[in-house]
């Protein structure tokens, strides 16, 4: 299997396109983002919940498409002058105040330069008072990553445990693909959980460990 993009096990996590699991939940985002520079939409908002990939994307189109990236706010704030510069920029979740995020879109936008913000949420449904940036967010061409598909959190969980060097039987893992929610964040919680665990208790994983982290999230 190859690296998953939800779970940072470590910081040397290599951003590739051939380590990124692919699935009907983030294949048409892939898709879109690879097909720069035929996008039909320079201002690109990509959304999904918190660990569903969306960092690990943006860095793909970072490395492969040389687009400029800032995820740190602070980083942002102090070099904000001369982000207009670029032609190609990308805001991993960073929402500064209402007037800089207006003139920094509607500069993208005018100059028909190539924009994109991640997000939680879509953009277009967040609570905004300047109604000129409310008015240009719509103009943004909206990407979602789904929930993961049940094929896709089997990948999750057994890369995640292989990743680890905890070995873990088959059907445990399709026991917890059944029960677990379709939740990145929670599958993220439930693995991390179900590991430290097996690690306090020096016990393998099995059924009755399995339920008791279930219960224990419940």
């Amino acid at each position: 299997m190859t690296e998953q993009q939800i779970f940072n096990f470590n910081s040397n996590t290599i951003y590739s396109e051939d380590n990124f699991i692919k699935d009907s939940s983030n294949l048409a985002v892939i898709n879109y983002l690879l097909k720069f520079p035929n996008w039909e939409n320079n201002l690109i908002n990509i959304y999904g919940e918190q660990k569903s990939g969306k960092t690990f994307l943006l860095n793909i189109l970072k490395n492969k498409k040389n687009f400029k990236y800032y995820k740190n706010k602070d980083e942002f704030e102090k070099y904000f002058d001369h982000l207009f510069s670029n032609d190609k920029l990308i805001l991993d979740e960073i929402y500064p105040d209402n007037n800089k995020m207006f003139s920094l879109v509607d500069h993208f936008l005018v100059n028909k330069k190539y924009l994109v913000i991640s997000s939680k949420t879509p953009i277009t449904s967040h609570t905004v008072e300047l109604k000129d940036l409310k008015s240009r967010f719509s103009q943004f061409f909206l990407l979602e990553i789904k929930n993961p598909s049940d094929d896709l959190v089997y990948s999750l969980i057994l890369k995640y445990f292989s990743d680890n060097q905890v070995y873990i039987k088959k059907e445990l893992i399709k026991s917890i693909v059944k029960k677990i929610d379709r939740s990145y964040l929670r599958i993220n919680i439930f693995l991390s959980k179900l590991n430290n665990i097996s690690i306090i208790k020096k016990k393998k994983i099995n059924h009755k460990l399995i339920n008791e982290v279930f219960q224990s999230m419940d």
